[in-house]
Protein backbone atom coordinates (compact mmCIF):
# COMPACT_ATOMS: atom_id res chain seq x y z
CA UNK A 1 0.00 0.00 0.00
CA UNK A 2 2.79 2.64 1.62
CA UNK A 3 5.99 2.97 -0.76
CA UNK A 4 9.25 3.27 1.15
CA UNK A 5 11.37 5.50 -1.26
CA UNK A 6 13.75 7.07 1.77
CA UNK A 7 12.46 10.92 1.56
CA UNK A 8 10.22 10.56 4.81
CA UNK A 9 11.09 13.98 6.49
CA UNK A 10 11.44 12.51 9.88
CA UNK A 11 14.05 9.86 8.72
CA UNK A 12 14.28 10.00 5.22
CA UNK A 13 18.27 9.42 4.40
CA UNK A 14 17.08 11.21 0.69
CA UNK A 15 15.58 13.79 2.15
CA UNK A 16 18.08 17.13 2.26
CA UNK A 17 15.59 19.41 4.12
CA UNK A 18 14.27 16.56 6.71
CA UNK A 19 16.03 15.66 10.06
CA UNK A 20 17.46 12.31 8.79
CA UNK A 21 16.61 10.36 12.20
CA UNK A 22 18.82 7.89 12.52
CA UNK A 23 16.41 5.59 14.62
CA UNK A 24 18.04 2.18 15.75
CA UNK A 25 16.50 -0.90 17.79
CA UNK A 26 16.61 -1.08 21.45
CA UNK A 27 16.29 -3.74 23.89
CA UNK A 28 12.85 -2.44 24.84
CA UNK A 29 11.66 -0.75 20.88
CA UNK A 30 13.41 1.92 19.30
CA UNK A 31 15.48 4.82 20.42
CA UNK A 32 17.45 8.30 18.82
CA UNK A 33 20.31 10.78 19.84
CA UNK A 34 19.71 13.80 18.35
CA UNK A 35 20.04 17.58 18.67
CA UNK A 36 17.83 20.07 16.66
CA UNK A 37 19.80 23.01 14.16
CA UNK A 38 18.65 26.45 14.69
CA UNK A 39 16.52 26.54 11.55
CA UNK A 40 14.11 24.05 13.29
CA UNK A 41 13.41 26.93 16.11
CA UNK A 42 9.50 28.21 17.00
CA UNK A 43 10.17 31.17 19.87
CA UNK A 44 14.11 31.88 20.04
CA UNK A 45 16.58 29.09 20.91
CA UNK A 46 13.17 26.84 21.24
CA UNK A 47 12.75 23.71 19.25
CA UNK A 48 9.08 24.39 17.54
CA UNK A 49 6.89 21.51 19.55
CA UNK A 50 5.53 20.56 16.35
CA UNK A 51 9.09 18.80 15.62
CA UNK A 52 8.92 17.38 18.91
CA UNK A 53 6.01 15.67 18.07
CA UNK A 54 7.29 14.64 14.59
CA UNK A 55 10.17 12.95 16.44
CA UNK A 56 7.77 11.07 19.11
CA UNK A 57 5.60 10.25 16.39
CA UNK A 58 8.45 8.82 14.59
CA UNK A 59 9.84 6.78 17.35
CA UNK A 60 6.82 5.42 17.77
CA UNK A 61 5.47 3.88 14.14
CA UNK A 62 9.14 2.84 13.97
CA UNK A 63 8.56 0.62 17.20
CA UNK A 64 5.99 -0.71 15.36
CA UNK A 65 8.44 -1.49 12.47
CA UNK A 66 10.71 -3.37 14.66
CA UNK A 67 7.80 -5.46 15.90
CA UNK A 68 7.18 -6.73 12.66
CA UNK A 69 4.05 -4.27 12.07
CA UNK A 70 3.76 -1.98 9.18
CA UNK A 71 1.48 1.28 11.01
CA UNK A 72 0.40 4.96 10.61
CA UNK A 73 -0.66 7.54 13.19
CA UNK A 74 -3.96 6.98 14.21
CA UNK A 75 -3.90 9.08 17.55
CA UNK A 76 -0.86 10.98 19.33
CA UNK A 77 -0.95 12.60 22.32
CA UNK A 78 1.52 14.61 23.25
CA UNK A 79 2.68 16.17 26.99
CA UNK A 80 5.36 18.76 27.15
CA UNK A 81 7.34 18.65 30.71
CA UNK A 82 10.58 21.69 29.38
CA UNK A 83 11.52 23.48 26.57
CA UNK A 84 13.84 21.83 24.49
CA UNK A 85 16.77 24.07 23.44
CA UNK A 86 18.17 24.27 19.43
CA UNK A 87 21.35 22.30 19.63
CA UNK A 88 20.49 20.76 23.13
CA UNK A 89 21.15 17.08 22.60
CA UNK A 90 18.62 14.46 23.66
CA UNK A 91 17.91 10.96 24.01
CA UNK A 92 14.94 9.22 22.27
CA UNK A 93 12.70 6.24 23.01
CA UNK A 94 9.57 4.37 21.75
CA UNK A 95 8.24 1.15 21.74
CA UNK A 96 4.62 -0.53 21.96
CA UNK A 97 3.02 -1.66 24.90
CA UNK A 98 0.27 -2.80 23.85
CA UNK A 99 -0.66 -5.25 20.36
CA UNK A 100 -4.77 -5.01 19.91
CA UNK A 101 -4.93 -6.63 16.54
CA UNK A 102 -5.10 -4.06 13.80
CA UNK A 103 -3.99 -0.92 16.46
CA UNK A 104 -0.91 -0.97 18.84
CA UNK A 105 -1.07 0.95 21.57
CA UNK A 106 2.73 2.80 21.67
CA UNK A 107 4.86 5.03 23.85
CA UNK A 108 7.67 7.63 23.49
CA UNK A 109 9.81 9.87 25.63
CA UNK A 110 12.55 12.45 25.19
CA UNK A 111 15.19 12.91 27.42
CA UNK A 112 17.80 15.31 28.06
CA UNK A 113 21.53 14.59 29.19
CA UNK A 114 20.66 14.39 32.98
CA UNK A 115 18.01 11.96 32.00
CA UNK A 116 14.92 14.07 32.92
CA UNK A 117 12.33 14.28 30.41
CA UNK A 118 11.60 17.05 27.91
CA UNK A 119 8.57 15.84 26.19
CA UNK A 120 6.51 12.36 26.26
CA UNK A 121 3.23 10.85 24.06
CA UNK A 122 1.08 7.74 23.69
CA UNK A 123 0.27 6.82 20.45
CA UNK A 124 -2.46 4.64 18.28
CA UNK A 125 -0.81 3.34 15.52
CA UNK A 126 -3.10 1.54 13.03
CA UNK A 127 -1.89 -1.56 10.68
CA UNK A 128 -1.74 -1.18 7.34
Amino acid sequence: MFKDVNACFACGKLNRHGLQLDIRKSATGVEVDYSFPEHFQGWQNIVHGGLVSTVLDELMVWACTAAGRSTVTAELTVRFRRPLQVGQPFHGEGRVVADRGRLLLCSGRLLDSDSRVIAEATGKMMQV
